[in-house]
Protein backbone atom coordinates (compact mmCIF):
# COMPACT_ATOMS: atom_id res chain seq x y z
CA UNK A 1 0.00 0.00 0.00
CA UNK A 2 1.61 3.09 -1.04
CA UNK A 3 2.30 6.09 1.58
CA UNK A 4 0.18 8.97 1.50
CA UNK A 5 1.99 11.88 -0.21
CA UNK A 6 2.33 14.38 3.16
CA UNK A 7 1.03 17.78 3.70
CA UNK A 8 3.58 20.86 4.98
CA UNK A 9 1.09 23.48 5.24
CA UNK A 10 1.10 25.19 8.15
CA UNK A 11 3.77 22.55 10.26
CA UNK A 12 7.62 23.87 11.17
CA UNK A 13 10.48 21.93 9.82
CA UNK A 14 13.01 20.77 12.21
CA UNK A 15 14.70 23.85 11.47
CA UNK A 16 11.80 26.05 11.90
CA UNK A 17 11.27 26.73 8.51
CA UNK A 18 7.80 26.76 7.00
CA UNK A 19 7.77 25.29 3.26
CA UNK A 20 5.30 26.50 0.69
CA UNK A 21 4.71 25.17 -3.10
CA UNK A 22 6.00 26.87 -5.39
CA UNK A 23 3.28 26.92 -7.89
CA UNK A 24 -0.06 24.32 -7.78
CA UNK A 25 -1.19 22.03 -10.51
CA UNK A 26 -3.72 24.60 -11.21
CA UNK A 27 -1.39 27.14 -11.88
CA UNK A 28 1.17 24.75 -13.70
CA UNK A 29 -2.06 24.50 -16.49
CA UNK A 30 -2.23 27.71 -17.05
CA UNK A 31 1.56 28.53 -17.94
CA UNK A 32 1.68 25.15 -19.65
CA UNK A 33 -1.53 23.50 -21.23
CA UNK A 34 -1.71 19.96 -21.21
CA UNK A 35 -1.51 19.79 -25.02
CA UNK A 36 2.06 21.46 -24.31
CA UNK A 37 3.05 19.28 -21.76
CA UNK A 38 6.33 18.06 -21.78
CA UNK A 39 8.02 16.79 -18.17
CA UNK A 40 5.24 17.51 -15.38
CA UNK A 41 8.34 18.27 -13.08
CA UNK A 42 10.11 20.74 -15.29
CA UNK A 43 6.67 22.20 -16.13
CA UNK A 44 6.37 22.64 -12.14
CA UNK A 45 9.76 24.47 -11.96
CA UNK A 46 9.57 26.76 -15.10
CA UNK A 47 6.05 28.16 -14.43
CA UNK A 48 6.96 28.85 -10.75
CA UNK A 49 9.45 31.25 -12.59
CA UNK A 50 7.30 32.93 -14.81
CA UNK A 51 7.71 31.04 -17.40
CA UNK A 52 5.35 30.54 -19.78
CA UNK A 53 5.03 28.60 -23.14
CA UNK A 54 5.04 32.01 -25.16
CA UNK A 55 8.83 32.14 -23.49
CA UNK A 56 9.97 29.42 -22.45
CA UNK A 57 12.29 28.22 -24.75
CA UNK A 58 14.16 31.33 -24.91
CA UNK A 59 14.66 30.68 -21.08
CA UNK A 60 16.13 27.30 -21.93
CA UNK A 61 18.20 28.68 -24.38
CA UNK A 62 18.67 32.34 -24.19
CA UNK A 63 21.34 33.08 -26.70
CA UNK A 64 23.04 37.42 -25.40
CA UNK A 65 22.64 38.14 -29.50
CA UNK A 66 19.27 37.80 -29.06
CA UNK A 67 18.35 39.39 -25.68
CA UNK A 68 21.26 42.19 -25.58
CA UNK A 69 19.59 45.61 -25.26
CA UNK A 70 20.83 48.53 -27.39
CA UNK A 71 23.40 49.80 -25.49
CA UNK A 72 22.07 53.50 -26.13
CA UNK A 73 18.99 52.90 -23.73
CA UNK A 74 21.50 53.39 -21.23
CA UNK A 75 21.69 57.19 -19.87
CA UNK A 76 25.26 58.84 -20.81
CA UNK A 77 25.97 55.51 -22.63
CA UNK A 78 26.54 57.33 -26.29
CA UNK A 79 28.15 60.18 -24.61
CA UNK A 80 30.92 58.26 -22.64
CA UNK A 81 31.65 56.54 -25.55
CA UNK A 82 31.91 59.66 -27.50
CA UNK A 83 34.49 60.85 -24.78
CA UNK A 84 36.41 57.53 -24.57
CA UNK A 85 36.41 57.89 -29.20
CA UNK A 86 38.00 61.09 -29.11
CA UNK A 87 40.41 60.17 -26.20
CA UNK A 88 41.45 57.00 -28.64
CA UNK A 89 41.86 59.10 -31.33
CA UNK A 90 44.33 61.64 -29.97
CA UNK A 91 46.44 58.35 -28.53
CA UNK A 92 45.36 59.27 -24.79
CA UNK A 93 46.30 56.28 -22.10
CA UNK A 94 43.30 55.42 -21.05
CA UNK A 95 42.83 55.03 -16.75
CA UNK A 96 40.53 52.27 -15.16
CA UNK A 97 39.60 52.40 -11.74
CA UNK A 98 37.98 49.03 -10.41
CA UNK A 99 36.10 47.44 -7.09
CA UNK A 100 38.67 45.26 -5.48
CA UNK A 101 35.49 42.77 -5.71
CA UNK A 102 34.98 39.58 -8.44
CA UNK A 103 32.29 42.13 -10.04
CA UNK A 104 34.45 45.27 -10.55
CA UNK A 105 37.81 43.27 -11.45
CA UNK A 106 36.49 41.51 -14.18
CA UNK A 107 35.10 44.76 -15.18
CA UNK A 108 38.48 46.19 -15.69
CA UNK A 109 39.24 42.99 -16.86
CA UNK A 110 36.94 43.33 -19.21
CA UNK A 111 37.81 47.17 -20.58
CA UNK A 112 41.57 46.31 -20.17
CA UNK A 113 41.20 43.10 -22.96
CA UNK A 114 39.15 44.98 -25.22
CA UNK A 115 41.30 47.94 -25.41
CA UNK A 116 44.36 46.11 -25.26
CA UNK A 117 43.05 44.17 -28.73
CA UNK A 118 43.02 47.49 -30.28
CA UNK A 119 46.60 48.06 -29.10
CA UNK A 120 44.77 51.27 -26.57
CA UNK A 121 47.37 51.38 -23.67
CA UNK A 122 45.40 51.35 -20.47
CA UNK A 123 46.46 51.69 -17.18
CA UNK A 124 44.52 49.62 -14.27
CA UNK A 125 43.86 50.95 -10.34
CA UNK A 126 42.45 48.73 -7.89
CA UNK A 127 41.65 50.03 -4.54
CA UNK A 128 43.23 48.40 -1.45
CA UNK A 129 40.35 47.68 0.82
CA UNK A 130 42.60 48.20 4.05
CA UNK A 131 44.42 50.96 2.88
CA UNK A 132 42.34 52.68 0.59
CA UNK A 133 38.37 51.91 1.12
CA UNK A 134 36.39 51.09 -1.22
CA UNK A 135 36.04 53.25 -4.81
CA UNK A 136 37.93 56.11 -6.36
CA UNK A 137 39.86 58.61 -4.54
CA UNK A 138 42.17 61.46 -4.48
CA UNK A 139 45.40 60.00 -4.62
CA UNK A 140 44.72 57.63 -7.41
CA UNK A 141 43.67 60.67 -9.32
CA UNK A 142 46.70 62.22 -8.46
CA UNK A 143 48.65 59.57 -10.05
CA UNK A 144 46.77 59.30 -13.11
CA UNK A 145 47.38 63.02 -14.13
CA UNK A 146 51.16 62.67 -13.29
CA UNK A 147 51.09 60.05 -15.83
CA UNK A 148 49.24 62.21 -18.13
CA UNK A 149 46.00 60.18 -18.11
CA UNK A 150 42.99 62.36 -18.25
CA UNK A 151 40.42 60.33 -19.40
CA UNK A 152 39.28 57.78 -16.44
CA UNK A 153 36.79 55.05 -16.23
CA UNK A 154 35.37 53.74 -12.70
CA UNK A 155 33.78 50.08 -12.80
CA UNK A 156 31.68 49.32 -9.91
CA UNK A 157 32.03 52.31 -8.02
CA UNK A 158 32.18 55.86 -8.16
CA UNK A 159 28.50 56.31 -8.62
CA UNK A 160 28.54 57.53 -5.18
CA UNK A 161 32.27 59.32 -4.77
CA UNK A 162 31.52 63.22 -4.47
CA UNK A 163 34.46 64.34 -3.20
CA UNK A 164 36.72 62.20 -5.44
CA UNK A 165 34.78 63.72 -8.28
CA UNK A 166 35.36 67.20 -7.11
CA UNK A 167 38.64 66.23 -7.57
CA UNK A 168 39.26 65.11 -10.36
CA UNK A 169 36.51 67.84 -12.44
CA UNK A 170 39.03 70.71 -10.66
CA UNK A 171 41.92 68.82 -12.26
CA UNK A 172 40.35 68.74 -15.89
CA UNK A 173 40.15 64.85 -15.53
CA UNK A 174 37.67 63.20 -17.50
CA UNK A 175 35.64 60.70 -15.53
CA UNK A 176 33.58 57.68 -17.18
CA UNK A 177 30.91 56.11 -13.79
CA UNK A 178 29.98 52.89 -14.98
CA UNK A 179 28.31 51.29 -11.84
CA UNK A 180 24.55 49.68 -10.75
CA UNK A 181 25.20 50.93 -6.76
CA UNK A 182 21.88 52.92 -6.02
CA UNK A 183 21.96 56.64 -6.13
CA UNK A 184 19.96 58.75 -4.52
CA UNK A 185 19.81 62.86 -4.61
CA UNK A 186 23.13 64.30 -5.66
CA UNK A 187 25.40 62.87 -7.81
CA UNK A 188 29.30 62.90 -8.11
CA UNK A 189 30.60 65.50 -10.81
CA UNK A 190 31.82 63.48 -14.21
CA UNK A 191 31.22 64.03 -17.62
CA UNK A 192 29.09 61.02 -18.15
CA UNK A 193 27.32 58.44 -15.34
CA UNK A 194 26.17 55.32 -16.79
CA UNK A 195 23.72 53.42 -14.06
CA UNK A 196 20.50 52.38 -14.41
CA UNK A 197 19.40 53.28 -10.90
CA UNK A 198 19.75 56.87 -11.98
CA UNK A 199 15.96 58.62 -11.28
CA UNK A 200 16.11 59.87 -15.41
CA UNK A 201 17.46 56.32 -16.39
CA UNK A 202 14.27 54.28 -18.86
CA UNK A 203 16.79 51.37 -19.78
CA UNK A 204 15.26 48.90 -17.04
CA UNK A 205 18.83 47.04 -16.59
CA UNK A 206 18.74 47.31 -12.86
CA UNK A 207 19.34 43.77 -12.80
CA UNK A 208 22.68 44.21 -14.28
CA UNK A 209 25.79 44.00 -12.55
CA UNK A 210 28.55 46.49 -13.76
CA UNK A 211 30.29 43.37 -15.97
CA UNK A 212 27.36 43.41 -17.64
CA UNK A 213 27.00 47.19 -18.06
CA UNK A 214 30.84 47.52 -18.92
CA UNK A 215 29.75 44.36 -21.77
CA UNK A 216 27.37 46.87 -23.36
CA UNK A 217 29.53 49.94 -22.84
CA UNK A 218 31.82 47.74 -25.05
CA UNK A 219 29.33 46.77 -27.73
CA UNK A 220 29.01 50.46 -28.12
CA UNK A 221 32.45 51.43 -28.23
CA UNK A 222 33.41 48.72 -30.86
CA UNK A 223 30.65 50.35 -32.49
CA UNK A 224 32.18 53.51 -32.37
CA UNK A 225 35.54 52.24 -33.37
CA UNK A 226 34.73 51.09 -36.56
CA UNK A 227 34.04 54.95 -38.03
CA UNK A 228 38.14 55.12 -36.22
CA UNK A 229 39.90 55.24 -40.14
CA UNK A 230 42.90 53.67 -38.36
CA UNK A 231 40.79 51.10 -37.24
CA UNK A 232 38.90 49.98 -40.20
CA UNK A 233 41.37 47.65 -41.34
CA UNK A 234 41.88 45.93 -38.57
CA UNK A 235 39.69 42.92 -37.28
CA UNK A 236 37.59 43.41 -34.54
CA UNK A 237 37.29 41.42 -31.02
CA UNK A 238 34.40 38.76 -31.19
CA UNK A 239 32.73 39.68 -27.79
CA UNK A 240 31.47 36.16 -27.29
CA UNK A 241 35.37 35.31 -26.28
CA UNK A 242 34.60 37.62 -23.21
CA UNK A 243 32.01 36.09 -21.42
CA UNK A 244 33.35 33.55 -19.54
CA UNK A 245 34.53 36.82 -17.46
CA UNK A 246 31.38 38.10 -18.00
CA UNK A 247 29.72 34.67 -16.13
CA UNK A 248 32.37 35.02 -13.55
CA UNK A 249 31.60 38.39 -12.72
CA UNK A 250 27.59 38.58 -12.48
CA UNK A 251 27.29 35.14 -10.55
CA UNK A 252 29.42 36.14 -8.06
CA UNK A 253 27.76 39.72 -7.65
CA UNK A 254 24.71 37.59 -7.00
CA UNK A 255 22.33 39.32 -9.49
CA UNK A 256 18.74 38.20 -10.66
CA UNK A 257 19.48 35.17 -13.21
CA UNK A 258 16.90 36.68 -15.63
CA UNK A 259 17.29 37.44 -18.56
CA UNK A 260 19.78 39.33 -20.17
CA UNK A 261 21.82 37.79 -17.44
CA UNK A 262 20.91 34.21 -17.74
CA UNK A 263 21.99 34.91 -21.18
CA UNK A 264 25.28 35.62 -20.25
CA UNK A 265 26.01 33.00 -17.04
CA UNK A 266 24.79 30.17 -19.93
CA UNK A 267 27.18 31.03 -22.55
CA UNK A 268 29.77 32.52 -20.08
CA UNK A 269 29.86 29.03 -18.55
CA UNK A 270 30.40 27.12 -22.12
CA UNK A 271 32.92 29.47 -23.15
CA UNK A 272 35.05 28.87 -19.64
CA UNK A 273 34.35 25.24 -20.16
CA UNK A 274 36.26 25.34 -23.83
CA UNK A 275 38.76 27.96 -23.17
CA UNK A 276 42.46 27.88 -23.35
CA UNK A 277 42.77 30.82 -21.30
CA UNK A 278 45.71 30.31 -18.98
CA UNK A 279 44.32 32.39 -15.60
CA UNK A 280 41.21 30.49 -15.76
CA UNK A 281 42.39 26.95 -15.95
CA UNK A 282 45.94 27.95 -13.67
CA UNK A 283 42.75 29.01 -10.79
CA UNK A 284 40.53 25.78 -11.74
CA UNK A 285 44.13 23.35 -11.21
CA UNK A 286 44.34 24.38 -7.67
CA UNK A 287 41.42 24.27 -7.19
CA UNK A 288 41.04 21.02 -7.95
CA UNK A 289 37.73 21.02 -10.63
CA UNK A 290 37.33 20.14 -13.99
CA UNK A 291 33.69 20.82 -15.26
CA UNK A 292 32.99 24.63 -14.31
CA UNK A 293 29.43 25.52 -13.92
CA UNK A 294 27.39 27.99 -11.30
CA UNK A 295 28.44 26.51 -8.47
CA UNK A 296 32.44 26.61 -9.02
CA UNK A 297 32.22 30.03 -10.14
CA UNK A 298 30.27 31.37 -7.34
CA UNK A 299 31.43 29.14 -4.25
CA UNK A 300 35.35 27.72 -5.79
CA UNK A 301 36.87 30.41 -8.15
CA UNK A 302 34.83 33.14 -7.04
CA UNK A 303 36.08 33.43 -3.82
CA UNK A 304 39.42 33.31 -4.46
CA UNK A 305 39.70 36.00 -6.70
CA UNK A 306 37.66 38.03 -4.18
CA UNK A 307 40.58 36.64 -1.39
CA UNK A 308 42.59 39.30 -3.39
CA UNK A 309 40.84 42.21 -2.07
CA UNK A 310 40.03 41.17 0.87
CA UNK A 311 43.99 40.36 2.24
CA UNK A 312 45.68 43.33 0.89
CA UNK A 313 46.51 41.81 -2.68
CA UNK A 314 43.87 43.57 -4.70
CA UNK A 315 45.55 43.62 -8.09
CA UNK A 316 46.30 39.78 -8.26
CA UNK A 317 42.41 38.90 -9.60
CA UNK A 318 43.14 41.21 -12.61
CA UNK A 319 46.61 40.44 -13.44
CA UNK A 320 45.39 36.31 -13.06
CA UNK A 321 42.48 37.50 -15.86
CA UNK A 322 44.65 39.25 -18.16
CA UNK A 323 48.44 38.13 -18.27
CA UNK A 324 49.00 35.69 -20.57
CA UNK A 325 51.98 34.27 -19.58
CA UNK A 326 51.68 30.85 -18.06
CA UNK A 327 54.54 30.59 -15.29
CA UNK A 328 53.12 34.31 -13.72
CA UNK A 329 49.51 32.94 -13.55
CA UNK A 330 49.87 29.62 -12.58
CA UNK A 331 52.30 31.71 -9.80
CA UNK A 332 49.29 33.90 -9.22
CA UNK A 333 46.50 31.05 -8.71
CA UNK A 334 48.64 29.67 -6.46
CA UNK A 335 49.07 32.91 -3.84
CA UNK A 336 45.24 33.34 -4.34
CA UNK A 337 44.52 29.63 -3.46
CA UNK A 338 46.66 30.64 -0.25
CA UNK A 339 45.20 33.84 0.08
CA UNK A 340 41.71 32.03 -0.09
CA UNK A 341 42.99 29.71 3.11
CA UNK A 342 43.98 32.70 4.83
CA UNK A 343 40.84 34.16 4.70
CA UNK A 344 39.17 31.14 5.56
CA UNK A 345 40.27 31.37 9.22
CA UNK A 346 40.32 34.75 9.73
CA UNK A 347 36.30 34.76 8.56
CA UNK A 348 35.67 31.61 11.32
CA UNK A 349 37.13 33.94 14.11
CA UNK A 350 35.07 37.14 12.95
CA UNK A 351 31.79 34.84 12.68
CA UNK A 352 32.53 32.99 15.57
CA UNK A 353 33.22 36.67 17.82
CA UNK A 354 30.11 37.69 16.01
CA UNK A 355 27.66 35.19 17.37
CA UNK A 356 28.33 35.02 20.36
CA UNK A 357 28.03 38.85 20.60
CA UNK A 358 24.47 38.23 19.10
CA UNK A 359 24.01 35.95 21.85
CA UNK A 360 24.95 37.94 24.76
CA UNK A 361 22.70 40.82 23.44
CA UNK A 362 19.95 38.52 23.40
CA UNK A 363 20.36 37.21 26.99
CA UNK A 364 21.55 40.15 28.62
CA UNK A 365 18.62 42.05 27.41
CA UNK A 366 16.06 39.38 28.23
CA UNK A 367 14.91 39.07 24.47
CA UNK A 368 12.21 36.41 23.23
CA UNK A 369 13.43 36.75 19.85
CA UNK A 370 16.21 38.39 17.94
CA UNK A 371 15.67 42.20 17.13
CA UNK A 372 15.34 43.50 13.87
CA UNK A 373 18.68 43.75 12.46
CA UNK A 374 21.76 42.35 14.02
CA UNK A 375 24.46 44.75 14.52
CA UNK A 376 27.82 43.49 15.67
CA UNK A 377 31.06 46.14 16.23
CA UNK A 378 34.97 45.52 17.43
CA UNK A 379 38.31 47.03 17.11
CA UNK A 380 40.11 46.41 14.24
CA UNK A 381 38.01 43.49 12.72
CA UNK A 382 39.47 42.46 9.49
CA UNK A 383 37.55 44.46 6.81
CA UNK A 384 37.89 41.69 4.28
CA UNK A 385 35.46 39.67 6.06
CA UNK A 386 32.96 41.66 7.24
CA UNK A 387 30.83 41.30 4.26
CA UNK A 388 30.90 36.94 4.22
CA UNK A 389 30.18 37.25 7.54
CA UNK A 390 27.61 39.74 7.45
CA UNK A 391 25.92 37.02 5.08
CA UNK A 392 26.74 34.07 7.87
CA UNK A 393 24.18 36.20 10.35
CA UNK A 394 22.06 36.70 7.88
CA UNK A 395 21.99 33.08 6.86
CA UNK A 396 21.86 32.10 10.72
CA UNK A 397 19.48 34.48 12.23
CA UNK A 398 16.85 35.20 9.05
CA UNK A 399 17.72 38.72 9.96
CA UNK A 400 19.50 42.00 7.90
CA UNK A 401 22.85 42.06 9.57
CA UNK A 402 25.68 44.65 9.78
CA UNK A 403 29.10 43.79 10.82
CA UNK A 404 31.15 46.91 11.58
CA UNK A 405 34.95 47.16 12.51
CA UNK A 406 36.49 50.24 14.02
CA UNK A 407 39.48 51.87 13.91
CA UNK A 408 40.21 55.09 15.80
CA UNK A 409 36.65 56.03 16.59
CA UNK A 410 35.61 55.67 12.45
CA UNK A 411 33.64 52.31 12.27
CA UNK A 412 33.60 50.51 8.71
CA UNK A 413 30.85 48.33 8.01
CA UNK A 414 29.17 45.21 5.54
CA UNK A 415 25.67 44.53 5.51
CA UNK A 416 23.53 42.08 3.84
CA UNK A 417 20.25 42.02 4.45
CA UNK A 418 17.06 39.61 3.49
CA UNK A 419 14.50 39.50 0.07
CA UNK A 420 11.88 42.17 0.55
CA UNK A 421 14.06 44.49 2.75
CA UNK A 422 15.91 46.75 0.63
CA UNK A 423 19.46 47.69 2.44
CA UNK A 424 20.64 49.84 -0.28
CA UNK A 425 18.24 52.07 0.17
CA UNK A 426 18.32 51.95 3.96
CA UNK A 427 22.02 52.99 3.66
CA UNK A 428 21.35 55.90 1.70
CA UNK A 429 18.83 56.92 3.84
CA UNK A 430 21.32 56.74 6.50
CA UNK A 431 23.54 58.76 4.54
CA UNK A 432 20.98 61.51 3.36
CA UNK A 433 19.55 61.73 7.41
CA UNK A 434 23.55 62.46 8.33
CA UNK A 435 24.23 59.65 10.20
CA UNK A 436 26.40 57.44 8.34
CA UNK A 437 29.68 59.51 7.22
CA UNK A 438 28.94 57.55 3.40
CA UNK A 439 27.62 54.26 1.71
CA UNK A 440 25.75 52.65 -0.82
CA UNK A 441 24.79 49.43 -2.11
CA UNK A 442 21.80 47.29 -3.76
CA UNK A 443 18.84 45.78 -2.55
CA UNK A 444 20.83 42.82 -0.34
CA UNK A 445 24.44 44.06 0.11
CA UNK A 446 25.56 47.40 1.14
CA UNK A 447 28.45 48.94 2.85
CA UNK A 448 29.07 52.46 4.74
CA UNK A 449 30.93 54.47 7.26
CA UNK A 450 30.19 56.34 10.38
CA UNK A 451 31.42 57.64 13.60
CA UNK A 452 31.63 55.08 15.88
CA UNK A 453 29.41 57.05 18.52
CA UNK A 454 26.98 56.85 15.95
CA UNK A 455 26.19 52.98 15.69
CA UNK A 456 23.51 52.41 18.28
CA UNK A 457 21.13 55.46 16.48
CA UNK A 458 22.23 54.38 13.08
CA UNK A 459 21.03 50.46 14.98
CA UNK A 460 17.72 52.21 15.69
CA UNK A 461 17.08 53.79 12.36
CA UNK A 462 17.61 50.46 10.53
CA UNK A 463 15.36 48.46 13.17
CA UNK A 464 12.66 51.62 12.51
CA UNK A 465 12.83 51.07 8.77
CA UNK A 466 12.59 47.47 9.00
CA UNK A 467 9.95 47.31 11.38
CA UNK A 468 7.84 49.89 8.57
CA UNK A 469 7.98 46.61 6.30
CA UNK A 470 6.09 43.58 6.56
CA UNK A 471 6.97 41.89 10.01
CA UNK A 472 6.32 38.42 8.61
CA UNK A 473 9.87 38.33 6.63
CA UNK A 474 11.08 38.18 10.29
CA UNK A 475 8.86 36.45 11.87
CA UNK A 476 8.26 33.53 9.94
CA UNK A 477 11.02 32.14 8.42
CA UNK A 478 8.67 30.67 4.83
CA UNK A 479 10.62 29.04 2.36
CA UNK A 480 9.44 27.57 -1.22
CA UNK A 481 10.19 24.24 -2.51
CA UNK A 482 9.27 23.38 -6.52
CA UNK A 483 7.22 19.85 -6.45
CA UNK A 484 6.99 16.57 -4.20
CA UNK A 485 8.40 13.51 -5.61
CA UNK A 486 6.04 10.82 -4.78
CA UNK A 487 6.26 8.84 -7.66
CA UNK A 488 9.60 9.54 -9.82
CA UNK A 489 12.75 7.54 -10.46
CA UNK A 490 15.32 10.14 -9.03
CA UNK A 491 18.01 8.96 -11.51
CA UNK A 492 20.69 10.61 -13.89
CA UNK A 493 17.80 11.13 -16.64
CA UNK A 494 15.89 12.73 -14.52
CA UNK A 495 18.75 15.18 -13.66
CA UNK A 496 19.05 15.96 -17.05
CA UNK A 497 15.91 16.71 -17.77
CA UNK A 498 15.08 19.36 -14.48
CA UNK A 499 18.32 20.73 -15.40
CA UNK A 500 16.95 22.50 -18.38
CA UNK A 501 16.26 25.19 -15.77
CA UNK A 502 19.50 25.97 -15.12
CA UNK A 503 21.82 27.79 -14.52
CA UNK A 504 20.39 28.93 -11.14
CA UNK A 505 20.99 31.33 -9.03
CA UNK A 506 19.48 35.02 -7.92
CA UNK A 507 16.04 35.29 -9.20
CA UNK A 508 16.46 31.75 -10.38
CA UNK A 509 16.58 29.48 -7.34
CA UNK A 510 17.72 26.07 -7.99
CA UNK A 511 14.64 23.54 -7.80
CA UNK A 512 14.08 22.31 -4.22
CA UNK A 513 12.41 19.02 -3.55
CA UNK A 514 10.54 16.98 -1.14
CA UNK A 515 11.42 13.13 -1.23
CA UNK A 516 8.36 12.09 1.17
CA UNK A 517 8.44 8.70 3.32
CA UNK A 518 12.25 7.98 2.87
CA UNK A 519 13.85 5.15 5.01
CA UNK A 520 17.90 5.86 5.92
CA UNK A 521 19.21 2.58 4.52
CA UNK A 522 22.51 3.81 5.89
CA UNK A 523 24.45 6.81 7.80
CA UNK A 524 27.56 8.13 8.24
CA UNK A 525 29.61 10.86 9.83
CA UNK A 526 32.12 11.84 6.35
CA UNK A 527 34.61 14.97 6.47
CA UNK A 528 33.93 18.10 8.93
CA UNK A 529 30.44 17.71 10.38
CA UNK A 530 28.64 16.17 7.57
CA UNK A 531 26.42 13.04 7.37
CA UNK A 532 26.53 10.82 4.40
CA UNK A 533 23.38 8.75 4.00
CA UNK A 534 21.55 6.37 1.26
CA UNK A 535 18.05 6.50 1.12
CA UNK A 536 15.41 4.58 -0.19
CA UNK A 537 11.94 5.18 -0.72
CA UNK A 538 8.98 3.20 -2.99
CA UNK A 539 9.72 4.57 -5.79
CA UNK A 540 13.85 4.08 -5.75
CA UNK A 541 16.57 2.51 -3.65
CA UNK A 542 19.93 3.00 -2.58
CA UNK A 543 19.60 6.90 -3.41
CA UNK A 544 23.03 9.00 -2.42
CA UNK A 545 22.54 11.69 -0.03
CA UNK A 546 24.46 14.22 1.84
CA UNK A 547 23.26 16.31 4.31
CA UNK A 548 26.35 19.18 4.79
CA UNK A 549 27.42 20.77 8.61
CA UNK A 550 24.41 19.33 10.47
CA UNK A 551 26.29 17.54 12.97
CA UNK A 552 24.96 19.39 16.22
CA UNK A 553 21.82 20.45 14.66
CA UNK A 554 18.85 19.51 14.84
CA UNK A 555 18.40 18.06 11.23
CA UNK A 556 21.49 16.47 12.26
CA UNK A 557 20.27 14.62 15.30
CA UNK A 558 16.99 13.83 13.95
CA UNK A 559 19.18 11.99 10.62
CA UNK A 560 21.39 10.16 13.20
CA UNK A 561 18.42 9.23 15.88
CA UNK A 562 16.37 7.92 12.98
CA UNK A 563 15.89 4.65 14.58
CA UNK A 564 13.75 3.30 11.07
CA UNK A 565 11.46 5.83 10.90
CA UNK A 566 10.04 7.90 8.06
CA UNK A 567 11.74 11.18 7.29
CA UNK A 568 10.22 13.34 4.60
CA UNK A 569 13.40 15.02 3.44
CA UNK A 570 13.83 18.59 1.71
CA UNK A 571 17.24 19.47 -0.64
CA UNK A 572 18.26 19.65 -4.28
CA UNK A 573 19.16 17.39 -6.60
CA UNK A 574 23.04 17.31 -8.12
CA UNK A 575 25.34 15.64 -10.28
CA UNK A 576 27.52 13.41 -8.73
CA UNK A 577 30.20 12.15 -11.15
CA UNK A 578 33.27 9.77 -10.28
CA UNK A 579 35.31 8.56 -13.20
CA UNK A 580 33.11 7.22 -15.48
CA UNK A 581 30.32 6.80 -13.20
CA UNK A 582 27.53 9.67 -13.56
CA UNK A 583 25.07 9.49 -11.14
CA UNK A 584 22.93 11.80 -8.84
CA UNK A 585 23.39 12.85 -5.24
CA UNK A 586 20.38 14.34 -3.19
CA UNK A 587 21.60 17.14 -0.95
CA UNK A 588 19.93 17.36 2.00
CA UNK A 589 18.51 21.12 3.60
CA UNK A 590 15.88 20.15 5.94
CA UNK A 591 13.50 17.92 7.01
CA UNK A 592 9.77 16.91 9.04
CA UNK A 593 9.02 13.71 10.59
CA UNK A 594 6.57 11.51 9.28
Amino acid sequence: MPYKVPSLDKRASINGIYWEQRVINDEVLSYFPKENQTNETLNKILSGRNVSIENYEEFLDPEVNKLINDPSELIDLDKAVDVLTAAIKNKSKIGIIGDYDVDGTTSAALLKKFLGHYNIESSVYIPDRLKDGYGPNIPSFKDFKESGIDTVITVDCGATSIEAMEYAHENDIDVIIIDHHKVDGKLPKCIAHINPTRENDDSKLNHLAAIGLTFLFVVGLRRSLRQVEEFKSQSEPNLKKYLDIVALGTICDVVQLKDLNRAFVKEGINVINDTDKVGIKSLCSVANINQIGVYELGYVLGPRINAAGRTGSPDLGLRLLTSENKNEVEAIAEKLNDLNKKRQTIEKRVLEESISKVEKFKNDNNLNTYPSSLFVEEDNWHLGVLGIVASRLKEKYNRPSFVISTDNGISTGSSRSLPGIDIGKIIIDGVNEGLLLKGGGHAMAGGFSLKKDNIQEFNKFCDKKINELNSELLTKRIQKYDSILDSVDINRNFFNIIDKASPYGQGNPEPKFVLPNVEIEFCKIVGNGHLKLRISSSNYSNLDAIAFNVIGTPLGDLISNHSGSLIHFVGVIRKNDWQDLKSVQFHIYDAFIA
